[in-house]
């Protein structure tokens, strides 16, 4: 069956009907002038040579390749066969907890640079996949759009500091649904509309926000609704840390203690975390998607493993139909048609017996 790849340039077929109506145009006037100089033997010499029907012939040349070069930008195509689609790679929202529980020193040296440095190893092995750092404590903000560039991705986690963050405590429902806006925006939606969408939350899970992570649960749904899927990295251990207090220079000035003066500690929260995302992926609920983290293991390894059989899975059920080209059955003829227009004159050799 064939169609056009550009039928919005329809108008283009009118270029070969102007240029009739202004060879037209031209003989009527040059006939006017031929009456109005009458037996003037400058004109009777000058049109001695001139011979109308290679003019014809090279109005027919010029006609005909406009025709076909108009045909040639109009993209006929014909015929289709299926292809699967190569998308670059996968959109990962990195959703980051700087929170002062982030300061517990149960992984070493602490869940903070833990968890920077194992992010740092993870963004050296995405290829073609572009990623959004959401840094999060009581608030969330975007930090890095969504970019292939992990050289900015590093730079900014070099920067991220809890005693910067504006408001503390932990906000995992503000951090989902701040990456979830992020990854349905519509920068470029049309175009990558196939590619797969990921929220990663490198945590320890303690969501201290009012409503001890219902918010973050409602969040997680709406993730699903829109197709992205939660991933996790729990960083911490089961047993805990209580959460140191660093100064202005970064050395460690004791223990953070709730009302009952005792020191508050920071225990890993793999439940919430496994709820999470469950609720965001429920049909592949026996799927790995949290990944706890307590320096005993290569987890960036795994993720980047589980990532990219994400992707492959994408790529095999994602097929479109490629249309056969065949503009250069009618650009080539055209432009030959042009050249063969160049070596035809309008003008005769003299015979003998044409009046000089």
């Amino acid at each position: 069956m064939m169609r056009w790849g550009h039928p919005e340039l329809f108008w283009v077929l009118a270029v070969p009907l102007v240029a009739v109506f202004l060879w037209v145009y031209g003989a009527a006037v040059r006939r006017a002038l031929r009456a109005r100089a009458g037996a003037v033997p400058l004109v009777q010499k000058l049109l001695a040579t001139f011979s109308p029907q290679r003019r014809l012939v090279k109005q027919f040349l010029v006609g005909t390749a406009l025709v076909l070069i108009a045909l040639a930008a109009l993209r006929p195509q014909f015929g289709r066969r299926p292809e699967a689609l190569r998308q670059s790679g996968i959109d990962i929202a990195i959703a980051f907890d700087i929170s002062k529980s982030m300061l517990a020193r149960d992984v070493a040296p602490s869940r903070l640079q833990a968890a920077r440095e194992l992010l740092l190893r993870l963004v050296t092995t995405l290829q073609g996949d572009r990623v959004a750092l959401i840094p999060f404590a009581g608030v969330a903000f975007t930090q890095s759009p969504l970019t292939a560039d992990n050289s900015a991705i590093r730079l900014y986690l070099d920067s991220l500091d809890p005693q910067k963050m504006p408001v503390g405590g932990t906000n995992l429902g503000m951090a989902i649904t701040q990456a979830t806006q992020l990854l349905t925006g519509p920068a470029d939606k049309a175009e990558n509309a196939g590619r797969s969408r990921v929220i990663l939350l490198l945590t320890d899970g303690e969501d201290v926000a009012p409503g001890a992570g219902d918010a973050a649960k409602k969040a997680a749904q709406k993730a699903a609704e829109q197709g992205i899927v939660i991933y996790a990295i729990g960083i911490g251990t089961m047993t805990g840390e209580p959460i140191p207090l660093v100064d202005a220079n970064g050395n460690h000035a004791g223990y953070q203690k709730g009302t009952d003066g005792k020191p508050v500690y920071s225990k890993l929260n793999l439940t919430l975390l496994e709820e999470l995302a469950r609720l965001s992926d429920p049909q592949n609920a026996t799927k790995p998607h949290v990944f706890p983290h307590d320096g005993s293991a290569d987890v960036a390894l795994q993720l980047a493993t589980t990532l990219g059989e994400l992707q492959k899975s994408t790529l095999e059920a994602s097929v479109r139909h490629q249309f056969g080209e065949k503009f250069q059955y009618a650009l080539l003829p055209g432009i030959l048609f042009l050249l063969a227009e160049m070596l035809v004159s309008e003008r005769r050799r003299r015979r003998r017996g044409d009046r000089p």
